[in-house]
């Protein structure tokens, strides 16, 4: 267990909860492809800008060097709030649900409860790194939002996800056992 995701993850807990895992994103691969995609934007960008263009494509390389700009600081800004949510991220398995501390100024707390796993409503799945917990329908993420929480505005189903966990398959027995345990 991460010392630091348990001092974060222990004051959330319930009566009667017992804390079996806790731990924190490892992997940056997302940030990585988050970056390298600004870098490329960026880099077409000063390169179609360095062609020499005659005076009525000026204009709009002039338009659309702007919109360019404007495009990589987004993208920029996007990376920024990515990387300053997973930093800020902690995640914790009990004997009754899942923990998501996770914010930009405010730890919040999102948590699911186990008993909730395998019904209509919710499952658990593996993704590679990430452990997804969610309806039958995958949200898409919100530019600015909390990668771990997913929701739509009208859409009561949940969908989570924790992110680049170090050893998933471990995280995935655990509540897996701890969900079969409360049947």
């Amino acid at each position: 267990m991460d010392p630091e995701a348990a001092s974060v993850i222990t004051p959330h807990l319930l009566a009667r909860e017992e804390l079996l895992w806790c731990g924190r994103p490892h992997d940056t691969t997302a940030l990585r492809w988050r970056a390298g995609i600004v870098v490329a934007v960026g880099i077409a960008a000063l390169i179609l800008r360095s062609l020499p263009l005659d005076s009525s494509l000026a204009e709009r390389a002039d338009l659309n060097s702007i919109l360019l700009a404007v495009l990589v600081c987004a993208l920029i800004a996007e990376a920024i709030v990515f990387h300053r949510y997973l930093s800020n991220t902690f995640y914790g398995v009990t004997n009754q649900r899942v923990l998501i501390v996770s914010g930009i100024r405010e730890l919040e707390v999102t948590s699911v409860f186990l008993d909730k796993l395998n019904t209509p409503w919710l499952s658990l799945r593996r993704a590679g790194r990430n452990l997804e917990l969610g309806g039958v329908e995958h949200p898409r993420p919100r530019p600015f939002g909390n990668p771990s929480v997913l929701y739509r505005p009208g859409d009561p189903s949940e969908y989570y996800r924790l992110l680049a966990l170090e050893n998933p398959r471990r995280v995935y027995d655990l509540i897996v056992e701890a969900t079969n345990k409360l049947k």
